[in-house]
């Protein structure tokens, strides 16, 4: 159970690293991501050094003293990147310390934890643990406390630097990312305070655990899931928009089809020439590109329509509930109707200056709900337009009150 927290906790910080890495590489460098991203990388590689099962590596000819103590330099040399990505956070200038002077503090950090080692002479047991020499247990008990402290102060620093970007970053997503980091950190600060207890062990009895305890491991791959989690739930939450818009758009440019195809069976003039279909490569802006095409496609239809326009669709929808997308979807059928029959009833303002108004009702319905009533103008909306004719398209095809118009249309004419 410690070897899988161990090295799960440890396979997830390492991917997190590459992921950002290869964010890095594709966007400009930013010394933040470059310090969180080396933060990541060394405390993954430390948690797999530091685990059971490689410390246990000893028995197979791997000097286990070795293995500890560059475990241990790696997970300091990650707390002197945490605290750096602390003060970089930092909103107040005040407390942000020079780069040379963060140097300066990790270089300590680091010499002060190797001249401990040195000084206690640890031997390493059959069992995994570290027995002090007969001097050398104040020495490991200070190395002990000077990891955890550090460890500590880090975490605290890093928690004031987060703290007010939680409360002013904009709700949804990067505020949960916030608040989950803000978790991992109150882990990581019980993970380093669950150290102390080595402390009196070593003192009492000289001994020390040369990997982490099982409970150490678990708060480990916690601590790793929460920063993975706080991460990537905004990207997580882009790429869910960004697919869910996706396949919106695709439903909405299929919708459209049997509109689209009426309207260019009768009229091939409104298709654009060549462009392949941009739908196909699965990409938003491709999407985006052929249903603006299709949207256009159909309005140009629907201005070459603006001549067949019966004049009497809104009287044939007085008694049907108020609807302006199927008062639309029935006058471009009528409308097409009439192309195929060759029934020409004049511009809508000729036809209206001729009858009083009455054929610009159809003329006002077509556009209406999109655009305020303009006959033939695309709202700047793309999204609120594909709406509509999405809703139109579907009357088109769907409401049994087109085929029975009709019909009554082809029963008057004959």
């Amino acid at each position: 159970m410690s070897d899988l927290a161990a090295y799960l906790g440890a396979a997830v910080l390492v991917a997190l690293a590459a992921w950002a890495f290869a964010v890095e590489l594709r966007g400009g460098r930013h010394p933040i991501r470059w310090a969180g991203l080396a933060f990541a990388l060394l405390e993954g590689c430390s948690l797999a050094l530091l685990a059971p099962g490689t410390v246990a590596l000893g028995h197979a000819g791997v000097d286990g003293l070795s293995v500890i103590a560059l475990g241990d330099t790696v997970r300091t040399a990650a707390l002197s990147f945490l605290m750096l990505l602390a003060c970089l956070l930092n909103p107040r200038p005040a407390r942000r310390r020079s780069p040379s002077g963060q140097a300066a503090i990790a270089v300590s950090a680091q010499v002060v934890m190797v001249l401990l080692f040195l000084a206690a002479q640890p031997t390493l047991t059959a069992d995994g643990n570290l027995v002090a020499a007969a001097h050398g247990r104040w020495p490991l008990a200070a190395r002990v406390a000077l990891f955890a402290a550090y460890a500590v102060w880090a975490l605290v620093e890093l928690f004031i630097a987060l703290l007010p970007q939680a409360r002013l970053s904009p709700t949804g997503p990067p505020r949960w990312g916030v608040r989950l980091i803000l978790a991992a950190v109150c882990v990581g600060v019980v993970w380093s305070l669950w150290s102390y207890d080595d402390i009196i062990r070593v003192l009492r009895y000289g001994t020390l655990d040369g990997s982490e305890d099982t409970v150490s491991n678990i708060l480990g791959a916690v601590c790793a899931t929460l920063v993975v989690a706080g991460a990537l739930i905004g990207k997580w939450s882009e790429a869910f928009r960004a697919t869910a818009r996706w396949l919106r758009l695709c439903r909405c440019y299929l919708v459209m089809g049997p509109l689209w195809s009426a309207l260019h069976q009768a009229m091939p003039q409104i298709g654009f020439p060549g462009g392949g279909r941009p739908l196909l490569a699965g990409r938003p802006a491709g999407i985006e590109f052929a249903l603006y095409r299709r949207v256009i496609e159909i309005y140009d239809g629907r201005l070459v329509l603006r001549a067949y326009h019966h004049p009497a669709v809104a009287a044939w929808l007085a008694q049907s509930p108020p609807d302006a997308a199927l008062v639309e979807a029935v006058t471009i059928a009528t409308a097409l109707e009439n192309m195929r029959q060759g029934r020409r009833f004049g511009g809508s303002r000729e036809f209206g200056a001729t009858t009083g108004g009455d054929a610009t009702s159809g003329d006002a319905a077509v556009g209406g709900a999109a655009n305020g009533g303009g006959v033939g103008l695309i709202s700047p909306d793309l999204d609120a337009e594909v709406q509509w004719l999405s809703r139109v398209a579907r009357a088109f095809r769907r409401s049994p009150v087109i085929p029975e118009l009709l019909e009554r249309l082809r029963a008057e004419e004959g």
